[in-house]
């Protein structure tokens, strides 16, 4: 049975999303959940994954082709199924032919989208399977190019050499949580070439999807593997759902260096985390108590929990709030149990900050959640700044704009402070906690140059 894979609708306001790459050849065998296409839009960056197992016989649109939300984009069969018929791409969504011709339907390849299945005997496409080869890699020894059982044997025994894909689907457990990830590769990684490493790691309720990716990019470009992923309950990853302790994030951020260190094409010495907001205070942390990390980026993070979330908070507001988290912490002891509240009445947010925040969530409503108050007692108890002189003598980045009335910049100066060693702090002016997410913003140009730059001088990728 034949599968269409359509072009995905991530937020409520997407119309069409632009094809950035093709992570699998026509003819490439793939399973279902693998990453197969990667997509933009004008707020996410994501992943297509495989709907199906089989083969992919068709991808409709060239790298750079913009196509509306719920077109066919590619089709998947089972081994020797014929291919079905499909509606010609809609013009606004089509690409000049020549465009086309030389598109490549993935990094390396030369065929066009429309190109041939790779022929290959069944037994080869089964064992290509079993052992994640791609059939479009191999050259086929039988009839007319058909790849054999001898084909695929002899790639098998060159397969420690081969180049990882562009982007890979990847999961790995944190206290036996099964976390959900994804590893960005750089284009230029020759086979058996190992590179620097960075972990990165997500905000405040924020999702891998949101912000990472660009990231990952930009660390890309310079030459660095990228790791993103979801905490344990939120996302794909597993783990009692939405529930955010800061000190498990941190344990689930040192599980991803374990991870990436292991990773045949990494460098296990050239590890680096980067982290956003409670993400760069998880960084902070993670590289204080793990040795492994070799440099480390904060990009807007608190210092103090308690210092952070009661400057949110008018006097009379936070003698209620801490009466309110008193009253949650009796009723834990007695039932188990924890009253789940919106995030935003944990971390108060600006007027700025809230319009910011309720647009996304309107958006993207698969990031509306309710959080413990157990969550809010465990913020008032973490104390990155505690831990930030045990970072030296490897090297600090903090980066914090001067306008964030969500976490004040003094955060990062008290981190600053308290840290030793090489250490830096870069302060920028008129740059509020959000206004620099956008990618191609002069905000995120900005504070990505200023990280890739600084991993580049501590931490070589090559």
């Amino acid at each position: 049975m034949a599968f269409e894979v359509t072009m995905p609708k991530w937020g409520l306001s997407m119309q069409e999303g632009r094809i950035t790459q093709w992570l699998k050849n026509e003819g490439d065998y793939v399973e279902k959940g693998e990453p197969l296409v990667e997509v933009e839009s004008e707020k996410i960056d994501g992943v297509v994954e495989a709907p199906s197992s089989g083969i992919l016989a068709r991808a409709l649109f060239p790298v750079g082709a913009e196509v509306p939300v719920t077109q066919t984009i590619a089709v998947i069969t089972e081994p020797g199924e014929a291919v079905p018929e499909i509606a010609s791409p809609s013009p606004q969504a089509a690409v000049a032919p020549e465009a086309a011709a030389t598109t490549a339907v993935a990094a390396g390849s030369t065929r066009t989208p429309t190109g041939p299945i790779v022929p290959a005997t069944p037994v080869a496409r089964r064992m290509a399977k079993e052992h994640g080869l791609e059939l479009s890699g191999i050259q086929g020894s039988g009839p007319d190019g058909t790849i054999t059982k001898d084909d695929v044997e002899k790639a098998l025994a060159d397969q420690s050499g081969a180049a990882p894909q562009p982007i890979q689907k990847v999961s790995f457990f944190s206290e036996g949580n099964r976390l959900d990830g994804l590893i960005y590769n750089p284009r230029d990684l020759a086979p058996g070439e190992k590179r620097a490493a960075v972990v990165l790691c997500a905000g405040y309720t924020y999702l891998k999807g949101m912000v990472m990716p660009d990231l990952a990019k930009a660390l890309n470009a310079a030459g660095f593997v990228a790791l993103i992923f979801d905490y344990r309950g939120f996302g794909e990853s597993e783990g009692t759902r939405w529930r955010l302790i800061p000190q498990e994030q941190v344990t689930d951020v040192r599980a991803a260096v374990t991870f990436v260190s292991g990773q045949s094409h990494v460098d296990a010495d050239k590890i680096g985390v980067l982290g956003l907001s409670l993400g760069g205070s998880n960084a902070i942390t993670a590289a204080a108590l793990d040795q492994r990390v070799g440099a480390v980026v904060a990009i807007e993070p608190m210092g103090d929990g308690e210092r952070w979330l009661r400057s949110l908070r008018r006097h009379w507001e936070w003698d209620d709030f801490r009466a309110q988290l008193e009253k949650d912490r009796s009723q834990r002891a007695l039932t188990g149990q924890s009253l789940r509240i919106d995030p935003l009445e944990i971390v108060l947010p600006d007027p700025g900050s809230r319009s910011f925040l309720e647009a996304v969530y309107e958006e993207f409503p698969q990031m509306k959640c309710d959080l413990p108050l157990e969550t809010a007692q465990a913020l008032v108890e973490y104390r990155p700044e505690a831990f930030v002189a045990q970072v030296a003598p490897r090297p600090l980045l903090l980066i914090h704009g001067n306008d964030d009335r969500l976490v004040p910049a003094e955060e990062s100066a008290s981190l600053f402070a308290n840290a030793e060693g090489t250490k830096r702090l870069e302060i920028l002016p008129g740059l509020g906690h959000f206004d620099w997410v956008a990618a191609g913003s002069p905000g995120f140009q900005q504070i990505a140059n200023l990280a890739v730059e600084f991993l580049e001088e501590n931490l070589p990728p090559k």
